[in-house]
């Protein structure tokens, strides 16, 4: 049963699986990879590994498991970046929103950080015998958010692990992560998601349709958390606006200036960074379908595929303008 609910990453798993089972795990690790691949999420099923009283990977369901899916294990903390005096609430919901889908964590603040009292606390904690003499899992969230006085005081720890310490530092930029750091922790790479991974995870977990699991998941781009995200966004009104835009590219250049200010007093950064992401998709979808062969099935291949006689239009008009002018 180990890993089941992780998406996709199988080399991760079996590079996992492998050192369980030989019982040869460093005692700090390195997640790297991009964002809404699932490095939190298998960084607690490793806790469960590691805590499990019933089987060497895990049963997922012993007291141990449950508490590390509840993330009310005595001997596992969890870090994440938050300002210097959150409030409460704000805390419990980052900690629930772990807990309901470790691939969609909250982020209730611009600019947190992880601070050195953080970090202090920690070292007080590992110096200490462990609640259920189990050892311990310290899992830091966006580690590389650390501030750089805290991230001297974490190599500390690192340099002179205490006990059965497990130390898992998640990251979607290492670099910014001091190189000292990342010398001291063994690195496993994470891949972004495969399209049809992520579509099968929408259509099982969410019950969302496959016609719309086929575009969400194609736009994310290897990002479950970005899909997510798109499942609380109109589709169609997002597609709309991207082809309206698309339909005006051919205005005089004074035009395009005023529909470009206009844009970007209506929406904000994350929504001109989806219809970017939308327009890409577009125009992959354009690219296909103008070189496919007439008699290839085309079903597959296509994201918007609920939009395809305008598609079919684009590439007869727009397209073809664009080769007749090109340099």
């Amino acid at each position: 049963m180990s890993f089941e609910r992780i998406i996709g990453q199988q080399r991760v798993i079996s590079i996992l699986t492998r050192a369980i089972k030989n019982q040869r795990l460093p005692h700090a690790f390195l997640f790297h990879g991009p964002e809404g691949v699932g490095k939190e999420a298998v960084a607690f099923e490793l806790a469960k590994a590691l805590f499990c009283q019933e089987d060497l990977i895990y049963c997922d369901h012993c007291r141990d498991c449950t508490r590390v899916s509840q993330l009310s294990h005595p001997d596992m903390i969890v870090v994440f970046p938050a300002p210097k005096q959150p409030k409460n609430e704000e805390l419990q919901s980052v900690v629930q929103s772990i807990v309901k889908n470790p691939y969609y964590r909250t982020m209730p603040w611009a600019t947190p950080s992880i601070l050195i009292d953080v970090i202090r606390n920690i070292k007080k904690t590992v110096s200490m015998t462990s609640y259920e003499n189990k050892g311990r899992v310290i899992i830091f969230l966006d580690a590389h958010r650390m501030t750089t006085e805290a991230a001297n005081s974490l190599l500390k720890i690192l340099e002179e692990p205490l006990g059965k310490t497990t130390l898992i530092l998640i990251s979607s930029q290492m670099n910014l992560l001091l190189p000292t750091i990342v010398s001291r922790c063994q690195q496993l790479r994470f891949d972004p998601l495969h399209w049809k991974d992520i579509e099968t995870a929408l259509i099982e977990r969410e019950q969302v349709s496959p016609e719309q699991a086929k575009i969400f998941s194609r736009i994310s781009f290897g990002n479950y958390r970005k899909a997510l995200e798109l499942l609380d966004e109109n589709i169609n009104d997002r597609q709309d606006l991207m082809i309206d835009i698309l339909r005006k590219v051919l205005l005089p250049d004074q035009e395009i200036l005023l529909l470009v200010e206009q844009l970007v007093a209506q929406e904000d950064k994350k929504s001109i960074k989806d219809l970017l992401q939308f327009m890409l998709v577009w125009f992959r979808d354009a690219l296909v379908l103008d070189l496919l062969p007439a008699k290839e099935d085309f079903m597959e291949k296509i994201v918007n595929i609920n939009r395809l006689d305008l598609l079919q239009k684009f590439i007869a008009e727009i397209c073809i303008w664009f080769r007749a002018n090109r340099l």
